[in-house]
């Protein structure tokens, strides 16, 4: 394949696409790093195969791709940006994702912890959700069409044998699509496909990474296709131990021949998973390995308390106290004081975030709220992202995120975490709610500052200020990368 295409490094497409290195090469298509010169961004060009080409129905197909994709976005789906044919090349421009497809992960640290596994497809099944809604079912949901970025999110990619609602479905000319060993048993058999269908593949990728192996095996793949119409799976606990048995049942669930008998929403089976194993979050990163304890260190803990350390540990101890004690001396009789950074009162509590949305009231559509519930799921596994931007400024004066109290509070302080530092912000509060640009009183800040930068965790002190409302309103994002985002992965307000 590689050869076919090797002809494009160097070449410009559509008169703005500069062609640099090849990424990879598949059954139907080459995908190609290039550079978008109007915009200035890295980008994914998807080039058909020219023994493809030729055929009518292929192209029409690969074209759909482009036209299914591109009506989705979200976090944890490959965004589709531009299509085209020239001289014969039919192509797709794409995200650029920088990372390890899925397979890459199963070929090197499978099995993998089940809190892992589970947090990699629920990200999968978020993404699957979003194309539900929209009408479009993916049909080749497997570890390849699986990536991570190199910031851990978890995006699907490779629509191209998708089926959207509005079109005619060019399996019913008999070809089998996808690949045979993430095939539902409809499939196999040439019946309708519905959404539950890309819910059978995550159930077989989950499978596959909690045992390291996948359900069925047989000497081809489409023989092993075809056992699923006749034969049930062990399930994973039968094949690896630690797996707990609400988690056995999910995956078997979610492989049920039938697909009455399966999960009906990806919505509906990624709960599923929150419940068999609570530890499972989104947009994971593959865990180091533990570090190794010398057989020893029972012995040296044993030889820290002998028994002429016990005088300098007790006067250590001593001193630790009467220093604390000062201290909380201090605040008792002057709330808030000695603090150069504004102190903070010892009776300030944690608000109850009632909800949060997203805020883009300058010429935008939205800035995923479908995900917006992330920032306040008091999960930092999952989070609240921004579109994706060609430059920090945005080229407008900013998007935001705002989060309704239910009551108005005096509003003391603000704790943000995020996945993506860099960016800047300020901080808006206000007793109605944000309907146009902010016009909220800006929250007094320590040393007079009122634009912030977020860090991996940010926490600020503010002069109390009386509001059911508080935005964070986003100027600037992260300066480098080709892909400008801001993200909120959890959040606390204080009063």
């Amino acid at each position: 394949m590689e050869e076919e295409r090797s002809d494009l490094e160097g070449r410009r497409l559509g008169d703005r696409y500069r062609i640099e290195s090849l990424v990879a090469s598949g059954g139907m298509a080459a995908v190609w790093r290039a550079t978008d010169e109007i915009l200035g961004r890295r980008v994914a060009v998807k080039v058909l195969h020219d023994r493809l080409g030729r055929d009518r129905d292929v192209v029409t197909r690969f074209r759909r791709e482009a036209v299914a994709a591109a009506r989705l976005s979200h976090p944890a789906v490959v965004r589709v940006f531009d299509t085209g044919q020239e001289e014969g090349l039919n192509y797709i421009v794409m995200e650029l994702c920088e990372g390890r497809t899925l397979q890459d992960i199963l070929e090197r640290d499978a099995p993998l912890p089940p809190t892992e596994a589970v947090a990699i497809v629920r990200a999968v099944l978020q993404g699957l959700a979003h194309a539900h809604r929209g009408g479009v079912v993916h049909r080749d949901v497997k570890p390849s069409n699986i990536l991570l970025d190199g910031s851990g999110l978890v995006k699907v990619t490779d629509f191209g044998i998708a089926k959207a609602g509005f079109a005619e479905d060019l399996t019913t000319t008999g070809n089998l699509m996808g690949t045979a060993r993430y095939l539902a048993p409809e499939q196999v058999e040439g019946g309708v496909v519905d959404a539950r269908a890309d819910l059978y593949a995550s159930g077989i990728v989950l499978y596959e990474l909690l045992t390291g192996r996948p359900p069925f095996r047989a000497e081809t793949n489409l023989a092993a296709a075809t056992m699923r119409l006749t034969t049930e799976p062990p399930p994973p606990g039968a094949r690896r131990s630690g797996i707990p048995r609400a988690l056995d049942a999910a995956v078997m669930r979610s492989l049920a021949r039938d697909p009455d008998g399966r999960y009906q929403s990806a919505e509906e089976m990624s709960e599923a998973l929150v419940v068999a194993m609570p530890g499972g979050g989104l947009a994971p990163t593959v865990a180091a390995p533990p570090p190794e304890i010398p057989e020893d260190v029972g012995a040296g803990r044993a030889s820290l308390f002998r028994s002429w350390m016990l005088v300098p540990l007790v006067l250590v101890l001593v001193a630790g106290l009467a220093v604390l004690g000062f201290f909380v001396f201090t605040e008792l009789i002057e709330p808030g004081g000695g603090g150069g950074r504004g102190g903070r009162n010892v009776e300030a509590r944690v608000v109850d975030i009632v909800s949060g949305r997203d805020f883009d009231p300058i010429g935008g559509d939205g800035e995923h709220s479908e995900v917006a519930a992330a920032a306040i799921d008091e999960d930092p596994a999952s989070e609240w992202i921004t579109e994706g931007y060609n430059s920090p400024t945005m080229d407008k004066d900013g998007v935001g995120y705002v989060f309704d109290l239910g009551e108005s509070v005096d509003v003391t302080g603000l704790r943000l975490e995020t996945t993506l530092p860099g960016w800047t912000f300020e901080v808006h509060a206000s007793e109605q709610d944000f309907t146009d640009a902010p016009t909220g009183q800006p929250l007094p800040s320590i040393d007079g500052q009122e634009t912030f930068e977020a860090e991996g965790s940010t926490d600020l002190e503010l002069e109390p200020v009386t509001a059911r409302y508080v935005l964070v309103w986003i100027t600037n994002l992260p300066p480098d990368g080709s892909d400008y985002r801001a993200s909120i992965a959890d959040a606390r307000i204080l009063a």
